[in-house]
């Protein structure tokens, strides 16, 4: 992967969940009879002393902050779906025994019509409240 001098990265380290910003302070290219090879020099923090190189860092790379928090959402997701599928199984194993019927409700359109029933009347509650401060008409949008 090439990058340029100036250039923000994003470092997901592999030690604790935290997201790093580093800029790329300096291109290194080494020629030698086995070929070219090229590193960086990335700074961490504001002091222009404190820095690494890329390939000594602990961590996985991202070249925008949108890209580390789509690939951070989709694995904290698929964790969480496990956990959930998990208690789900263990739900019909524990309570539909025995002539037992267990009500399972794993169908995520059921919450989501509920979330957004319960939304609907928040804002109207809110709505009306505040009617008496606005005249009626005006749109505030």
């Amino acid at each position: 992967m090439a990058y340029r001098v100036g250039q923000v990265l994003f470092v997901v380290l592999h030690k604790k969940m935290q997201v790093y910003p580093m800029m790329v302070v300096e291109e290194i290219t080494k020629r030698t009879m086995k070929g070219e090879e090229t590193n960086y020099v990335l700074q961490g923090g504001v002091d222009p002393s404190t820095t690494i190189l890329l390939n000594q860092v602990d961590g996985e790379i991202f070249e925008s902050a949108d890209e580390a928090k789509y690939v951070l959402t989709n694995r904290a997701t698929a964790q969480i779906e496990k956990i959930v599928d998990a208690a789900v199984s263990k739900a019909s194993e524990w309570y539909s025994s025995d002539g037992r019927q267990a009500t399972i409700t794993s169908d995520v359109s059921a919450f989501a019509d509920r979330d957004r029933r319960r939304e609907s009347r928040i804002a109207r509650r809110y709505d009306s409240k505040f009617e008496k401060f606005w005249p009626s008409g005006l749109n505030l949008c």
